[in-house]
């Protein structure tokens, strides 16, 4: 994940795929610290299933600490969508225009980038809803060339409308696995100080079939 952000390499996303409790967030998690130390630009939400309805929301977080105003080169129709659409103004007898939206979002990442590198994070981006992902590959598929990062988690399962639109050569997955019985033991003693007699944690392996979350769990009930 560092090397992917500092590399400057032809690649603009990285998505982190694996199963529920695998240590993707954690992962991407630290990739968002390693962004921070490099004086990256870090723009991110976090999808949820119940928000999946809802419009806009991923976008508003995104841009939740971007000053629109201070965003120059962004037309005033795109600018007056953008604030509707982030809750920033009061809205019309018409919902804001989509396009407007989306190429307003587009601007203002293209001139962040102007700045410094911008890493655009989604945590389970399969849970972002639909608008704020229209908007996303939308940007995408007019970023390329500019400093503009995806650093994504989700799922395995079908790729997403955002990695389509960053296309196969734009695009790097990574599968985060299970960890092994070592992994599990170091992992017990360094997070609950817990060290565990060998038939306890080849047990404790056995039934968390390596999975970090699962183990920390069953490790906190031994404690």
């Amino acid at each position: 994940v560092a090397s992917f952000l500092s590399d400057g390499g032809p690649t603009g996303c990285l998505a982190l795929v694996g199963e529920p409790g695998v240590g993707k967030t954690t992962v991407w998690e630290a990739g968002l610290e390693a962004a921070r130390e490099r004086d990256l630009r870090v723009l991110l939400t976090r999808s949820s299933e119940p928000e999946l309805r809802l419009a806009f929301v991923g976008l508003a977080d995104l841009l939740d600490d971007v000053d629109l105003a201070t965003a120059g080169g962004v037309p005033a129709p795109q600018r007056r969508a953008l604030d509707v659409a982030v809750l920033r103004a009061e809205p019309d007898d018409r919902p804001p225009d989509v396009h407007a939206v989306a190429a307003g979002f587009t601007r203002v990442l293209r001139r962040l980038a102007e700045e410094q590198m911008v890493v655009v994070a989604v945590d389970d981006v399969p849970w972002l809803d639909r608008s704020s992902q229209e908007a996303l590959a939308f940007a995408a598929r007019r970023l390329r060339g500019c400093a503009v990062r995806f650093l994504l988690t989700r799922r395995p399962g079908e790729a997403t409308p955002l990695e389509r639109a960053l296309g196969p050569a734009g695009i790097e997955r990574l599968e985060v696995g299970t960890l092994s019985l070592g992994a599990v033991r170091l992992l017990l003693a360094k997070r609950l100080d817990l060290r565990p007699p060998r038939r306890v944690l080849l047990r404790l392996f056995e039934l968390s079939h390596g999975t970090p979350l699962v183990a920390l769990e069953l490790g906190r009930m031994l404690v």
